[in-house]
């Protein structure tokens, strides 16, 4: 019992750390507050659920004591509440007809982070629209007359012309851009997590070979379709709402579409130079080269559906 406490303490105590780094201005602030949910994950994946929630608490006892207030709740919302979600679904498992151990799907994972990632928007959302109303330009309006008054505070040698600039690149789809963010920042940790953990042997199920094991849950689909009609034929807030969570709702088509290039370039005659190039692309293009490649997701997405004689894999039941 002891063992166990240290080690979600001293988990806890660490994320903490991490997570208010940056406003205690480290020079490394950002890179600590983006690993934050490492150590939770670590404690959770190798120990199970009840040590990711032990070693949340403490870190939002950390966090409460250091800053005060409410400082714990979005910490609790961007880390513990996902941490718990994906330890407690990556370690479920169930023996099949041969009692071969089939582990939890990393594509049925990446579905409920995805729905989390919408729900998150939808929360905020729901906050500001009373201020949004009162400002007469609805939530994009709230979003573009904040996004201006960051931009002042932040970079004030801007002139008005390029701060008009930025906003016009951001403001049309920040909600996705932050939930976006978030779930990247969140499936990083966790395939960090998991590979340490490999590596020093104290993984509780085996590594997924993520590029095979990546089907999709359908619901997704559906989820995409209804959010781009939304912002397609919708008006004011629901259609800003609609691009927005079509816009993170591609994200998890687009990792299909890595994956479906891994594949393809496996075995292949100079596959790693291939696959830098590639990377090579989408980290120093433009974002919107990330449009052809989760439609590659979601050409695999579609045409993954069979027969129900086939096994198909990714479908929850």
């Amino acid at each position: 019992m002891t063992g166990t406490v240290g080690i979600a303490l001293a988990a806890g105590l660490l994320s903490a750390l991490m997570f208010l780094s940056l406003s205690e201005g480290l020079a490394i602030g950002l890179l600590l507050t983006y690993l934050a949910p490492l150590p939770l994950l670590m404690a959770g994946l190798a120990r199970g659920l009840a040590m990711a929630g032990l070693a949340g608490v403490m870190a939002m006892l950390a966090i409460t004591l250091v800053s005060g207030g409410l400082a714990a709740l979005p910490f609790a919302l961007a880390v513990v509440v996902p941490v718990t979600v994906i330890v407690r679904q990556a370690l479920l498992w169930r023996s099949d007809s041969s009692g071969a151990v089939e582990w939890y799907p990393p594509g049925l994972l990446l579905g409920w982070l995805t729905g989390m990632a919408v729900t998150l928007i939808g929360l905020g959302a729901a906050l500001v629209s009373g201020e949004a109303g009162l400002g007469g330009g609805g939530l994009e309006g709230w979003i573009a007359a904040s996004v201006g008054h960051g931009l002042d505070l932040l970079a004030p040698t801007l002139d008005a012309s390029q701060r008009q600039a930025v906003a016009a690149g951001w403001v049309p789809l920040f909600l996705a851009l932050v939930g976006g963010s978030w779930l990247v920042m969140i499936l990083i940790n966790t395939i960090l997590a998991q590979g340490l953990l490999a590596r020093w042997g104290h993984n509780r199920r085996p590594t997924p070979v993520y590029v095979r094991e990546l089907d999709l849950p359908t619901w997704l689909g559906g989820l995409l379709v209804a959010a781009a009609a939304a912002g397609a034929l919708a008006e004011g807030d629901l259609a800003y709402l609609g691009r927005n969570v079509a816009a993170v709702t591609l994200v998890p088509f687009a990792l299909s579409g890595l994956a479906a290039v891994h594949l393809w370039v496996a075995g292949r005659p100079n596959a790693r130079m291939l696959l830098v190039a590639v990377y090579g692309v989408v980290f120093l293009a433009s974002a919107w080269v990330l449009l052809p490649i989760a439609g590659l997701g979601l050409v695999r997405f579609v045409t993954r559906f069979r027969p129900t004689g086939d096994s198909g894999g990714g479908k929850e039941k």
